[in-house]
């Protein structure tokens, strides 16, 4: 298949997978798991930004996760409206909780009919492993300054004002996040209300309740990026992933160094020994061969015999 002409339109590809947490992520020195909030809101803006790109499409698969991490995200999705910029959904196996916070400002979702969809609610909570310390005669002492400065310590569980400070901080986040879902999927907050309370949904009857728009995989959601951008069906377009994909050398200096373009000289360092040890390796693939072969024509002497009386 030939590559689309230089002309051609182009949509931006970007992906959020996994469980959602804060930060930029690239800790691990080989792959990041889940979805890095600050990474992927960055992703995202660069893609409104950016004038050659007529239409986004943001290929979602999450369970949720991080409060504050999907709300950065969600920013993002939100300046995509205002931009006037269409940013398509198109939801992988289960798009639920966090991820569907993420989702609900789009132009468009576009959901699998067996997605698992909506999850809208919220909830915290932590061990306590008070009763095993004891168990393990095991005592802890602190220095604490404040009511609530020890709320989330496992040593003990949440005293009463502690308790009704997280009740009203999940009571807060939960009218946010309805609120959110309310404007984004322009629907009556009564009716929010009445799908939300951590149901989950099927792809197809979220679609039903106004969850989803349609119901189909990427294909059907560069289709309606298309459609909302104004571009002809027949009209060829250039998906593009954003961020753009690094090559490994690069991947792994910014794993190491923290920083993305921090070492060039150590980057290009690095692509000169790739390249020497792909041209280096059938010379190394020939002497190994000539070594073996040495090996099995190698001259022996006789077996030595004892002699004989």
């Amino acid at each position: 298949m030939e590559p689309p002409p230089a002309s051609a339109k182009r949509f931006a590809l970007v992906y959020g997978l996994g469980p959602i947490h804060p930060g930029v992520g690239g800790d691990r020195l080989i792959g990041d798991e889940g979805i890095a909030g600050d990474r992927l809101a960055t992703a995202i803006g660069d893609a409104v930004a950016d004038p050659g790109i007529a239409a986004i499409i943001l290929r979602i698969d999450s369970p949720g996760g991080s409060y504050v991490a999907s709300d950065t995200v969600w920013r993002e999705v939100e300046r995509s409206r205002h931009a006037g910029k269409p940013l398509v959904v198109s939801m992988g196996g289960i798009v639920a909780s966090g991820g569907y916070f993420i989702a609900a400002p789009a132009s468009g979702i576009v959901a699998e009919p067996g997605s698992i969809t909506g999850s809208i609610g919220v909830y915290a909570g932590k061990f306590v492993l008070e009763e095993l310390w004891d168990r393990l005669g095991v005592s802890w002492e602190g220095v604490e300054s404040g009511e609530n400065a020890g709320m989330w310590s496992a040593n003990r569980p949440y005293s009463n004002s502690q308790w009704a400070k997280l009740q009203a901080t999940l009571d807060r986040i939960y009218s946010d996040f309805t609120a959110k879902v309310a404007v984004g999927r322009n629907l009556p907050i009564g009716k929010v209300d009445e799908i939300a309370g951590g149901r989950i949904w099927s792809g197809e009857d979220a679609a039903g309740v106004g969850l989803v728009d349609e119901l189909g995989g990427l294909d059907t959601a560069v289709a309606m990026a298309r459609r909302q951008a104004g571009i002809a069906e027949g009209e060829t377009i250039r998906l593009e992933e954003f961020p753009p994909v690094r090559s490994p050398v690069e991947t792994l200096v910014e794993q190491v160094t923290g920083r993305s373009a921090a070492a060039p000289e150590l980057t290009r360092t690095l692509r000169h020994l790739v390249l020497l040890a792909e041209r280096l390796a059938p010379v190394l693939d020939r002497l190994a061969l000539i070594l073996d072969r040495a090996e099995d024509d190698r001259l022996a002497m006789p077996p030595m015999r004892a002699s004989e009386p």
